[in-house]
Parts: structure tokens; sequence; C-alpha cells
């Protein structure tokens, strides 16, 4: 069994520090990180059984996209 967790997390203090050093900047758009500063982050996390026969996703599935994610967490998406 194998987790997938794509994720992203926002650390104010360290993109600060980043960009005032002038760092990553051909990476992160910095102005656009700002915008989600106070966010925090996410992860989606799946459990997925591989096998010589192939793979399957353990347990229910969970949203995915921007518009389906907004939905449960009951926000209105864009």
């Amino acid at each position: 069994m194998i987790t997938i967790e794509p994720g992203i997390y926002f650390n104010p203090p360290l993109i600060a520090r980043w960009q005032d050093a002038g760092l990553h900047a051909g990476f992160i758009d910095y102005a656009a990180v700002r915008r989600y500063a106070g966010f925090g982050g996410i992860r989606l996390e799946d459990d997925v059984l591989v096998t010589a026969d192939g793979n399957r996703v353990l347990g229910p599935p969970i949203p995915k996209t921007a518009d389906d994610v907004e939905l449960v967490m009951g926000g209105d998406a864009a």
C-alpha cells in the first residue's frame, strides 16, 4: 500500500525570509503567495493498494478539484 498525499502549506515567516533574501523568485510569485499567507495549507490524501493485478483507492472518494473542496468546506467556489 502507498499513500499519495499532494499538498501545499504556507509558512509566512519562511516565505518572508525567502522574499527578503531574494530566494526562489524564479519559482515563487510572492505577490500571489501573500494572498494565501493566512490559509495554512491543505493535503489531499489517498491510500492506494497496489498489487500485481493493478491498483485501487482504499476508502471513500475525496474531493480533488478546487470547486469540490470548496463545496465540502462550505465556502464559495470562485
